[in-house]
């Protein structure tokens, strides 16, 4: 007799946006991407790639962008960056450790900063037991049946 196989696991990974709309001040939320990864590695590597997207849009990374030159001895204050934190976060390589171990014993992993004038980012990894469908029962004591479905019909029923 078969049994049911065993459940795997499946990463589904957000990276959401939430902010007030422009001009009205309405506290909004965006889906700004969404994915299914089948190992904790793939997930944690997607969204790196997508922290990285979401600080290179808002704000360039002066090391690795030809025309952004670095801007040095410039006080912003106690403003919070957002761009540097997700940078920061995509590289820690330690930190990385931590998140897919983490991951390995179904724990959800959410990361969130925040921009004071772009909002804030968050992203977020849960792991969602899948279960695939069970094989069909094959035994040796019964012929094995195989449907196919056609229009040419079968030349012994008529």
């Amino acid at each position: 007799m078969n049994r049911l196989p065993e459940p795997r696991r499946a990463y589904h990974c957000d990276v959401i946006a939430e902010g007030a709309v422009y001009g009205t001040g309405e506290p909004a939320v965006y889906v700004l991407a969404t994915t299914s990864e089948l190992s904790p590695r793939r997930a944690l590597l997607w969204i790196c790639g997508q922290a990285r997207r979401i600080a290179d849009r808002l704000d360039p990374d002066p090391r690795s962008s030809p025309w952004a030159r670095p801007v040095t001895g410039t006080d912003y204050g106690n403003r919070s960056d957002g761009p540097t934190g997700l940078r920061a976060w995509a590289d820690d390589i330690g930190g990385h450790r931590a998140v897919r171990d983490q991951l390995k014993t179904g724990a959800p992993v959410s990361f969130t900063v925040d921009d004071g004038v772009n909002g804030t980012f968050r992203l977020a990894i849960w792991p969602m037991t899948v279960r695939p469908d069970p094989a069909p029962e094959i035994r040796a004591d019964r012929p094995l049946r195989v449907r196919a479905y056609t229009d040419i019909p079968h030349p012994e029923r008529y």
